[in-house]
């Protein structure tokens, strides 16, 4: 077999806080066409953790061990080849069969932006299979405000390519700059690691790995089917994050039965790795009579 997935290039355990790796230990997982890698930690209810765009797990490696004391943590990284055009549908599959195999039954399932729409489409069509739902920065549907144009458009191709190009000191002094002001998804809470785990991955990422994933995202829009959601959905967004992000959480709120919506204190897109012990806390917390339907 042969990998198909969305994998982090080799050496980013160097960039991690040592805590983050407590049993963080990966196994290969077959799936049609080949294979990807999944994590799998903790005792307890299950709980699935979908990753963001471009599909690395590790998006949730500072939150794993945390959550993986009160629950028993799933993650994998999403596949990247397709037999054809990247389909949603192809994505649900292949989170059907990694739930089948090691999360059998009812579990919780949080997504984290990208990782988010999946959720959702995962709780649509499998609804016996969701307990609850973790909804962080993520969307109904992708909408850029005109005001939000340049920093889309013109900002963030301009610090990926920087974090890209430039040097390793030179490119994580750039990111520090950027934390200390809140710019891109960085914010202040973002130390050495979170940055220079950033700064690995927007290096090796295929970029057409990532323009297919932005396709993806504009093609999501299930304002119409989430009022239909029956399970409880907690909808996390950073404090600090975009008007973009801001935005569509306010709408996942307004959109989703009983959601209960939760700001990341002093974060921004990057909350589940800058403010992680938070989040799991957060998260725990919330999920404890959920999880025990």
């Amino acid at each position: 077999m042969r990998s198909i997935a969305a994998r982090l290039a080799d050496g980013w355990q160097r960039t991690a806080d040592p805590a983050w790796l407590e049993g963080w230990i990966e196994r290969d997982f077959e799936l049609p066409g080949g294979f990807t890698r999944v994590v799998m930690m903790g005792d307890g209810p299950p709980l699935l953790l979908l990753p963001p765009s471009p599909g690395y797990k590790e998006a949730w490696v500072a939150c794993a061990f945390r959550l993986a004391r009160r629950f028993r943590v799933v993650t994998y990284d999403l596949r990247a080849e397709f037999d054809g055009r990247p389909r949603w549908a192809t994505l649900l599959d292949d989170l059907r069969r990694v739930a089948d195999s090691v999360a059998p039954g009812l579990a919780a399932v949080a997504g984290h932006s990208l990782g988010g729409a999946l959720a959702q489409r995962y709780a649509l069509a499998y609804p016996e299979r969701v307990a609850s739902l973790v909804l962080s920065s993520s969307f109904a549907r992708l909408v850029t405000p005109r005001s939000q144009w340049r920093a889309r458009y013109i900002e963030q191709p301009a610090v990926l390519a920087a974090l890209r190009f430039l040097p390793e000191e030179h490119a994580l002094d750039f990111a520090g700059r950027l934390a200390e002001r809140a710019g891109w998804v960085f914010d202040p809470r973002c130390d050495r690691h979170v940055l220079a785990l950033m700064r690995h991955g927007v290096r090796r990422v295929p970029l057409g790995l990532a323009l297919e994933r932005v396709r993806l995202a504009f093609d999501h829009d299930l304002r119409a089917d989430l009022p239909r959601l029956g399970c409880g959905a907690l909808v996390i967004v950073g404090e600090r994050e975009s008007v973009s992000y801001r935005a569509a959480a306010d709408e996942l709120a307004r959109v989703i039965p009983r959601a209960r919506l939760a700001l990341s204190p002093g974060a921004g897109h990057l909350h589940p790795l800058s403010n992680a012990e938070w989040f799991a806390s957060t998260v725990g917390e919330w999920m404890g009579p959920a999880t025990s339907m």
